[in-house]
């Protein structure tokens, strides 16, 4: 058995006073073996590890001692609820066009000819009834990753081109009654609605469901969704013990908050940390702690000396990360054109699905993906991208299309490796949460931010600064972040 660090002895130690617990664990810090430590110094409580993904549940199933129970939320949620609605679950996929119909969409919402909204951009975009129910599925899951208990306005997705006030106005008349008619149905057990995991969370929240358990472990609180955060917070039987690192909050764009400060401040929980890292070595841990100073978080890592870890160029790197889906599809089909073997971290799916979205714009169809959903022709999405602030993440996406064209990039996504056949592994920062390689490059879409045009500042936005410290501490013995460089320029981070 490992001897505890001072930290996480004090962790232990604080968990024996019986108070609700706060551990900030830096990335590499042991927060797993930490939570071990505790359910083996306490072996008389029932205590329930709360996992991000069941993967990481069933990892921990195996190394947890037996008083410690490991699941996920939606683990306990389909225990509770879900299993009504299993049959739902396996049911055949169902497209926005088939739901719209099974909810009579026109008759639902008295709709005597396809109706026209106004876009940011003053143009006119036709929102025919599949597009009406793409945007109530979307509305209700962002109202189930959340805490309300009421489908409102403020739970409409935000896409390029549909998120100014006039706009949602204008979307919320045709999605907030479809996206009700969606949820009443989504609650009957012989419902007609493809059922997903996320509505029985949701029910199971609703319900205020009591754990059974002395003490809940919460693990990567800093990504949690509200649905789950409010389950807790109401478990006033048991001691509650959140860790994480809010440094790492990559998904508050899907409705994630940060557990941990949110436990600090409605359970006045003690705050410890956990900084010393076990991943990589003094000079990686020194990259981490620049991005921790930019983004204002009080935790400074310390690396660990034996393992030899450099900064500096990789020329061929294990893993390279992006910062867009059509940066890593850009990586990718440079390396397969080199003659490489290539993995992408989750598959090509995405980028198959953008690809042929605009593929039907460029052919004069609509689409309903989410992203260009907003545009009634590719030329209003270049449009977009080139002139407004907000199109800045489609840049890179309309440039991978016109260079390359649609059919090209679905055929590279048909040419991936498995990752353990893959000379290089490409991938997201967010899917690379969670990952480590030893060697890897930071890919060039992580773009400079401009100068404020009068302070002159260089600011980065918070979640931006957050994604690349998730980045720069996926590497355990070389990184280059030559393309982060600019990172000394910035004086500032803004919301």
């Amino acid at each position: 058995m490992v001897n505890p660090t001072p930290e996480q002895v004090a962790a232990i130690e604080t968990y024996g006073d019986g108070l609700d617990l706060v551990l900030q664990a830096g990335a590499g810090c042991g927060k797993s073996s930490t939570l071990k430590m505790i359910g083996r110094s306490d072996s008389r409580r029932r205590m329930l590890y709360i996992a991000y993904n069941k993967s990481i549940a069933t990892d921990a199933a195996r190394s947890f001692p037996g008083n410690v129970a490991c699941s996920t939320a939606h683990s306990l949620a389909f225990r509770a609820i879900g299993n009504q609605y299993a049959h739902r679950l396996i049911g055949p996929r169902q497209t926005a066009h088939t739901a719209a119909q099974i909810l009579d969409v026109p008759g639902l919402l008295n709709l005597g000819a396809t109706p026209v909204i106004v876009n940011d951009l003053g143009d006119k975009v036709a929102m025919p009834s599949r597009k009406i129910m793409r945007y109530a599925l979307e509305t209700i899951t962002r109202w189930c990753y959340g805490a309300d208990l009421e489908i409102a306005s403020r739970h409409i997705p935000r896409h390029a081109g549909l998120s100014l006030p006039d706009s949602i106005a204008q979307l919320a008349q045709l999605v907030l009654p479809v996206a009700r008619a969606a949820w009443s149905d989504l609650l009957r057990p012989q419902g007609a609605l493809k059922f997903q995991h996320d509505h029985y969370l949701k029910m199971w929240q609703l319900g205020r469901p009591r754990l059974d358990a002395d003490v809940v472990l919460l693990d990567e609180a800093q990504d949690t969704n509200d649905v789950v955060s409010s389950v807790l917070l109401t478990q006033e039987h048991a001691q509650r013990i959140a860790v994480g690192d809010s440094a790492q909050q990559i998904y508050e764009w899907r409705g994630a908050n940060d557990a941990l400060a949110q436990f600090e401040r409605e359970l006045s929980a003690e705050s410890l940390a956990l900084s010393q890292s076990f991943r990589f070595g003094p000079a990686i841990a020194e990259e981490a702690n620049r991005w921790l100073f930019i983004v204002g978080a009080p935790l400074r890592l310390t690396g660990h000396d034996p393992i030899p870890s450099a900064l500096g160029p990789v020329s061929a790197p294990r893993a390279m990360l992006c910062r867009t889906n059509a940066g890593a599809m850009t990586v990718v089909m440079d390396y397969l054109e080199a003659g490489h073997r290539v993995a992408l971290v989750g598959g090509g799916g995405d980028m198959q699905r953008l690809a042929r979205a605009a593929a039907d714009l460029q052919a004069g169809r609509d689409t309903d993906h989410p992203e260009p959903a907003a545009f009634a022709s590719w030329e209003q999405v270049r449009q977009y991208a080139g002139e407004e602030a907000d199109g800045a993440d489609l840049r890179v996406l309309v440039k991978l299309i016109d260079d390359h064209g649609p059919q090209a990039i679905i055929a590279a996504t048909e040419r991936l490796t498995p990752e353990g056949q893959a000379d290089i592994t490409v991938s997201t920062a967010h899917r690379s949460k969670g990952r480590e390689w030893d060697t890897v490059r930071i890919h060039t879409d992580f773009r400079a931010p401009s100068a404020d045009p009068v302070t002159k500042l260089v600011t980065v936005r918070r979640e931006e600064a957050r994604l690349a410290y998730v980045a720069v501490t996926r590497a355990r013995l070389a990184l280059d972040a030559s393309a982060l460089e600019w990172v000394r320029d910035v004086k500032a981070v803004s919301a």
